[in-house]
């Protein structure tokens, strides 16, 4: 089995050419095992598999105190979220969460009880393209394919979107089991009742047992001031990722957005891909990505240390 170790990782773009990706894959010191169409991400850690799936690997594993030390790895790719999912192989990922740009916001915000952001033609602000309704069918059935069974599904979104999302989700396949809340404990914007939480949608393909037994339904994590837009805390993901996979395992997150589900997922030891149709968010989450893995291979280093 040949692990994904990447130390400085790829971003992949469907506006990218085949030459420029070997050429960037050569600057970064990564190796493609097999050449990578512009539109296909990595999805396997058997260099002998059928699938005949790229594999991204480090030529030269990193050594630190005379010890092999495995990293997480992750990579990003710009695009989008549809087409990006049905690229990836089937059922080759043990969980996925994500927040779409739901069309609920578009509402709220040209009223003002909502997030306020720069405007641009695409949408009501810079930042992303709303995801409409519409398409969530297709969102559901290609999350559905790409998930391994036993696996779990977690999607943010508000009031609004839950009704429309929970009827689709379970036509594709999904057991629904509840909302989860996240109570962002701090006050947003409204007129009737003020905001203050938010849902996450918490779906099951086959069967699996939660981790912890203990954890309840209402999380209770501050929301990020200032942030990126929309930015959840890399806590909640954490909740969520430790609940539902075990160490190595690959989180998928087709609106990564500033990456939280990817750091959450690095620092935990799991393997993290992710698919965002931003350029601003890819360099966001590439800087926070990078980062967490520095910290970990500092640690796996400091851990080596004390065991020689």
């Amino acid at each position: 089995m040949a692990k994904l170790v990447s130390s400085t990782p790829l971003i992949l773009s469907e506006r990218t050419s085949a030459r420029q990706k070997r050429s960037r894959a050569s600057a970064n010191q990564i190796q493609l095992i097999e050449p990578i169409s512009s539109r296909l991400g990595p999805a396997v850690v058997d260099e002998n598999s059928q699938n005949r799936v790229p594999v991204l690997r480090a030529p030269n594993t990193e050594v630190i105190t005379h010890r092999q030390i495995d990293l997480p790895s992750f990579l990003l790719h710009q695009g989008d979220a549809i087409a990006w999912l049905n690229s990836l192989p089937e059922e080759s990922a043990e969980l996925v969460i994500t927040d779409p740009p739901y069309e609920s916001l578009e509402k709220h915000r040209s009223v003002g009880t909502t997030t306020r952001l720069k405007r641009s033609k695409a949408s009501s602000n810079e930042w992303f393209n709303i995801f409409p309704n519409a398409r969530f069918p297709e969102l559901m059935a290609s999350v559905w394919r790409i998930l391994k069974w036993n696996s779990h599904f977690y999607l943010f979104c508000d009031a609004e979107t839950m009704f429309v999302v929970k009827p689709l989700a379970e036509q594709a396949g999904f057991k629904f089991w509840k909302p989860l809340v996240w109570d962002k404990k701090r006050l947003g914007m409204g007129y009737h009742y003020r905001a203050r939480y938010e849902f996450i949608l918490f779906f099951e393909k086959g069967k699996r047992r939660l981790t912890s037994l203990s954890i309840p339904d209402v999380i209770e994590v501050p929301r990020i001031s200032r942030g990126y837009p929309t930015e959840k805390p890399v806590a909640v993901s954490r909740i969520l990722i430790g609940q539902s996979t075990e160490s190595g395992a690959l989180v998928v997150d087709p609106f990564s957005g500033s990456g939280s589900v990817g750091v959450a997922a690095l620092a935990l030891g799991r393997q993290f891909w992710g698919n965002d149709s931003s350029e601003t968010a890819l360099q966001v989450s590439m800087r926070r990505l990078e980062g967490t893995m520095n910290e970990t291979m500092i640690k796996n280093a400091d851990v080596h240390s004390d065991e020689e």
